[in-house]
């Protein structure tokens, strides 16, 4: 086989497990698939659901326990750093980004947002089965840990 059929040979089976998913480990994609669904937060008050965004995971607010304020109308995200953002409904707006297995740590990590202090933490996700640990922390040292449960 020629030099230039050898590289073209290789290019198409790269091009094909990167396609494919093969260029993540299986452990790793097996991490990743394990987050997927809907999962109701420990306290019951909302769901959010864990889905892929480009090439992570991001997670939205797709139920909310108390969907309206006192007034009767949807709660908006009023503590947001950025006015502009502030009259956007709590309910759908993605609140996790960037959420990608970490290679050798057995979980996702990722950013969240904070509704009700309009602040960015870093996440930390390790789903077991029908639970999943969900771990917020500042600067990887203060950090607070829920258990969510899968809803779906």
């Amino acid at each position: 086989m020629t030099n230039a059929r050898y590289r073209a040979l290789l290019a198409v089976v790269i091009s094909f497990m990167l396609i494919s998913g093969w260029g993540i480990s299986p452990a790793l994609a097996q991490l990743r698939e394990a987050a997927l669904g809907v999962w109701v937060e420990e306290d019951g008050e909302a769901w959010i659901e864990i889905g892929p965004c480009q090439d992570t995971l991001c997670g939205r607010i797709v139920w909310l326990k108390e969907p309206l304020d006192k007034a009767g109308q949807p709660h908006v995200d009023t503590n947001n750093p950025d006015p502009a953002l502030r009259s956007r409904p709590i309910l759908g707006l993605t609140i996790m980004a960037g959420l990608k297995p970490a290679p050798g740590k057995g979980y996702i990590e990722g950013q969240v947002y904070n509704t009700e202090n309009g602040k960015v933490y870093d996440i930390y996700l390790t789903p077991k089965g029908q639970t999943m640990e969900v771990e917020g922390c500042l600067m990887k040292y203060l950090c607070l840990t829920q258990t969510w449960t899968r809803v779906k």
